[in-house]
């Protein structure tokens, strides 16, 4: 999928902390292929590695999840990343969790980030 448009290297400083809103419309222009190569390698499966859960169902819905923050319609083509996205937050250990007051939707990245960090 490649970098996060706030994870590509620029001059004088890392991308988590320096701006790229120059690169955001590039990078947003080309998501829907990249959400599409997902979508297709999930297919009808409900989980990425087949019909059980596995760790690669969180890497994967931590990927999708950053970039369904980044830009609120990137799956919105896609009902079974959707779908997918649904089912993690369904699991009862997930759902308790981001219901109490421990989980924290931000920052993202850190409080020092520009992208995420609010």
């Amino acid at each position: 999928l490649g970098p996060a448009p706030d994870e590509i290297p620029s001059e004088g400083g890392d991308g988590c902390s320096v701006p790229q809103e120059k690169l955001k419309p590039g990078y947003l222009e080309g998501l829907p292929d990249k959400m599409k190569l997902y979508s297709q390698f999930l297919g009808t499966r409900p989980w990425f590695a087949g019909e059980k859960l596995t760790y690669v169902d969180f890497l994967a819905y931590d990927i999708l999840d950053l970039h369904r923050i980044f830009e609120p319609n990137s799956l919105e083509a896609f009902p079974n990343l959707k779908e997918f996205m649904a089912r993690v937050e369904g699991l009862k250990k997930i759902s308790a969790y981001m219901k109490s007051s421990r989980f924290l939707p931000h920052p993202i990245y850190s409080k020092l980030a520009v992208w995420g960090s609010k």
